[in-house]
C-alpha cells in the first residue's frame, strides 16, 4: 500500500508542470489568462510558461521532477489534456493594486477520474507486491504500468471530461505585468478534479493513513512466506532465441495474510477461496533474448501438478492467475538482445506432500512483428521426492 501512495504522489503532475513553467506575463489580466488557456489549447508547453508566476524550484512537489523521464512523462500529460481543452472568454472579478482575479469556465479531462481509474488497475499489483520483497527492479516495473495505465486512460475515446468555473488569481510581477499565481486554482485550471486526490494523500491524511496502517499492522500478525520443498533450482533451457533460467520452482505457504489481500486474490488470481493461509506454486526465473532481434516470448503458460492419479493444471500466461503480477518479466516484447525477471505465483488446491511431478510449460518464441514462431512450447518436468 505504501508503494501506491509513493507511485500516485509522484504522479500528481499538478506541481511539476506547472513547475516547468515560468514567464513574462502581460500587463492586462484578462489577457494574460486568455493567451495562458489558448496556450494549453494548442499544447504550446513553453509559451503557457510565459504567463505562470514562479520556477521550478519553488513549484516542483516532488524530489524527483526534475529526471528527464519525469519531465517527458509530464509533457505527455500536458499534450492529452490539451486535445480536449476548451475555455470561455475570461471575465474580471476584481483587480486592485497589484492582484487580480479573473473567472472562466473551462472543459478539460477529468483528471480526477482518470487517476482514479489508474489507482483501481493498479491496486491488485501492489497487494500482489506484499508477498515478495521490494527491490529497485520491481519498483521501477510497478512504475512503469502505473505510468502506461494512466496515460491509457488519458487517451481512451470514452475519457470523461468535466466543465467547471475557475477563479485564477494574478500578480504583478517586478515589471508591472500580472502573472498567474500558482495555487490550487491554477492545479484546478489544467488537472481537473486533481484536488480530491491530492485531498487523500495530504500530509494531515497521510498521517492518518499511516497511523491507520501501523495500528492494523499491531492487531495482524506479520505476513510470511514459507518454503515447503524446492522442486529445482538454476535450471536452464533454451526457446531459441531466448534463453530462460529457472533460478528457483518451489512450494510455498503463504500465512497471516490480510482481508484486503484475500479479497483480491480471490476476485483475480483463483478459482477457489482463499483464507488467511494457502499454499502455492513459485517460480523466479531470468529470460535473455540472446538476438538482435524483437521477440515475443510470455516466460512461463503453464504448470502442471500431478498426484495420485491426478493433475491440476494452472493456466499462467493466458487466464492471470498469477498473483505476482508486477515484474518486468510480465511484457512479453524483447526488443533486441534485452533481459528480464519474472516471478510466478499460483494458488494450488493440491496438498504439497502428496505431489509427485511437476510439469511447467514454457512460452513460444515469436518474431514481435510478423509473429513468425521461432521455436515451441517446451514441456518441462520435475519428479518430486518427498
Amino acid at each position: 500500500m505504501r508503494m501506491i501512495k509513493k507511485k500516485v504522489a509522484s504522479l500528481m503532475f499538478v506541481g511539476m508542470i506547472t513547475g516547468l513553467l515560468a514567464g513574462c506575463g502581460s500587463d492586462n489580466p484578462s489577457a494574460t489568462v486568455d493567451e495562458f488557456l489558448t496556450a494549453i489549447q494548442k499544447n504550446d508547453f513553453e509559451k503557457a510558461g510565459s504567463y505562470v508566476q514562479g520556477g521550478t524550484e519553488s513549484l516542483t512537489t516532488n524530489e524527483e521532477s526534475g529526471e528527464e523521464a519525469d519531465e517527458e512523462l509530464a509533457m505527455t500529460v500536458f499534450e492529452n489534456i490539451s486535445k480536449d481543452y476548451d475555455f470561455e472568454s475570461p471575465e474580471e472579478v476584481s483587480a486592485e493594486g497589484d492582484k487580480a482575479v479573473i473567472k472562466t469556465e473551462i472543459t478539460s479531462i477529468d483528471m480526477g477520474s482518470v487517476m482514479t481509474s489508474t489507482m483501481a488497475e493498479i491496486m491488485p499489483l501492489a497487494f500482489a507486491s506484499a508477498f515478495e520483497e521490494e527491490t529497485p527492479e520491481s519498483e521501477k516495473a510497478f512504475e512503469e504500468m502505473t505510468e502506461k495505465a494512466m496515460v491509457k486512460y488519458m487517451t481512451a475515446e470514452d475519457v470523461p471530461l468535466v466543465t467547471r468555473s475557475v477563479e485564477l488569481n494574478l500578480e504583478k510581477d517586478d515589471e508591472g505585468n500580472y502573472m498567474i499565481v500558482d495555487d490550487e486554482n491554477l492545479d484546478e485550471a489544467i488537472f481537473a478534479n486533481m484536488s480530491q486526490l491530492e485531498d487523500m494523500f495530504s500530509e494531515e491524511n497521510g498521517e492518518a493513513w499511516t497511523e491507520t496502517e501501523e495500528a492494523e499492522a499491531e492487531e495482524q500478525p506479520e505476513q510470511t512466506s514459507e518454503v515447503l520443498s524446492v522442486v529445482a533450482e538454476n535450471k536452464s533451457y533454451d526457446a531459441d532465441p531466448v534463453n530462460i533460467t529457472l533460478e528457483e520452482a518451489s512450494f510455498k505457504k503463504a500465512s497471516n495474510v490480510s482481508e484486503d489481500q484475500q479479497f483480491d486474490i480471490n476476485n483475480m488470481y483463483t478459482d477457489e477461496p482463499i483464507g488467511a493461509e494457502f499454499n502455492y506454486f513459485y517460480i523466479k526465473y531470468t529470460a535473455d533474448n540472446t538476438s538482435d532481434q524483437d521477440v515475443t516470448f510470455s516466460g512461463i503458460n503453464e504448470i502442471v501438478l500431478f498426484s495420485e492419479g491426478k493433475q491440476e493444471k494452472i493456466e499462467v500466461a493466458y487466464d492471470w492467475k498469477d498473483f505476482i503480477d508486477y515484474d518486468e518479466a510480465q511484457d512479453p516484447d524483447y526488443y533486441g538482445a534485452v533481459s528480464k525477471a519474472g516471478e510466478v505465483g499460483v494458488v494450488i488446491k493440491t496438498d504439497p506432500a502428496k505431489v509427485e511431478k511437476v510439469r511447467v510449460v514454457i512460452s513460444e518464441s515469436m518474431l514481435t512483428e510478423t509473429y513468425e514462431t521461432l521455436s515451441e512450447p517446451q514441456n518441462i518436468e520435475f519428479e518430486v521426492t518427498n
